[in-house]
């Protein structure tokens, strides 16, 4: 059967196929075949092109025994841009595992793009088989969390009405202080001021992805079924910072258990004021909708301190940064040179709609 198996390039005419073997392989999960969600996903990426897919497919005649999906992105290397793409997702059949279908499926992904990140944990069984390929674990992402609403927060608090009061009534004192900047605005959209900011911000960061108007636009307004928020840190007309937000949808109870930080990004004008500015917005919004939480991942010094300085407390994560890269290896990797978010990784891509 080894023998039997091709490794090829997706093309578009495979797309039922290969939404097929995704409503088996994530049979818990319809959200991997749903046919707008993949087209979104895939064809639809500011750098994607549906003449080259960045998907690879395994089969055995015309049964798909695995895949390796991506996205391309754009990576700043110390001022420099250059080409790479990011695993999404890597997976084989049961029936054809140990074959060593992953690893050709990885060498496929490799030759189209030598430039290649992801994130995972160490429950999956990506990172030991990307470490045999020669990927790199650069570092682990700190995520931070902020408890607002404790009876929205914990399921067996909220169905207890009483109890639910109480318990976010007690926690009012750690909601306080959160006033109105009037520099920081909702917005609707990612225009072109999204692109003159990244084009000044990058350069305070050796290792990066691109932040363009075009891939904000994508992930954050074109996502199928999702709702985000955009907030923008405005000075004298001109855009200083931004932060990017995803609110879960009610539960049963009518509780939003938790919101997240998407994406967060600053210019290095004022940036510890920006960066507070955008912080204490995004937790004024959040105890507005009464979200039980107020989650991110991040990458960066500053943001770290500034979470810390208002109370976000470092909380238990798998999250981890890999890498393979065939030259820069002295910057990619290593971790206290990247700039990371939440909105890098997979997670904000594979967050449960909220429309």
């Amino acid at each position: 059967m080894q023998n039997d198996v091709r490794i090829e390039q997706m093309k578009l005419s495979d797309r039922d196929n290969v939404l097929s073997f995704l409503a088996t392989a994530y049979a818990d999960n319809p959200r991997h075949s749903d046919p707008d969600f993949w087209d979104w996903h895939f064809r639809l990426p500011p750098l994607s092109s549906e003449e080259s897919l960045p998907v690879w497919l395994a089969k055995s005649g015309t049964r798909i025994a695995g895949q390796m999906a991506a996205i391309p992105v754009e990576l700043n290397i110390a001022g420099e841009a250059r080409p790479a793409i990011w695993i999404l997702d890597l997976i084989v059949d049961p029936d054809f595992r140990r074959m060593g279908i992953a690893q050709k499926l990885v060498q496929a992904a490799e030759k189209y793009c030598p430039y290649i990140l992801g994130v995972n944990t160490d429950e999956q069984h990506a990172p030991a088989l990307l470490q045999k390929q020669g990927f790199v674990i650069v570092t682990k992402i700190p995520r931070f969390h902020k408890l607002l609403f404790p009876g929205e927060a914990f399921r067996e608090v909220t169905k207890l009405g009483p109890l639910r009061r109480l318990a976010n009534l007690a926690f009012a004192p750690f909601r306080t202080g959160l006033k109105d900047e009037t520099q920081v605005r909702r917005l609707t959209e990612f225009d072109s001021s999204f692109d003159e900011l990244w084009s000044e911000a990058s350069l305070q960061w050796p290792c990066s992805v691109s932040r363009s108007a075009a891939m904000l636009k994508w992930q954050f307004e074109q996502q199928p079924n999702k709702k985000y928020e955009i907030l923008g840190y405005v000075d004298d007309g001109k855009l200083l910072g931004y932060a990017v937000l995803f609110f879960r949808k009610e539960n049963k109870h009518g509780a939003v258990e938790k919101a997240a930080i998407s994406d967060i990004c600053y210019g290095s004008q004022a940036s510890t004021k920006v960066v507070d500015e955008l912080i204490r917005a995004s937790l004024k919004l959040a105890v507005e909708r009464r979200a039980g939480g107020l989650v991110t991942d991040s990458l960066d010094p500053l943001l770290q301190d500034r979470l810390k300085k208002f109370g976000f407390w470092p909380v238990k994560s798998g999250l981890q940064l890999m890498v393979k890269a065939p030259e820069d290896q002295d910057l990619l990797y290593d971790g206290s040179k990247w700039f990371l978010t939440r909105g890098d990784s997979d997670i904000s891509i594979f967050e449960h709609p909220n429309v």
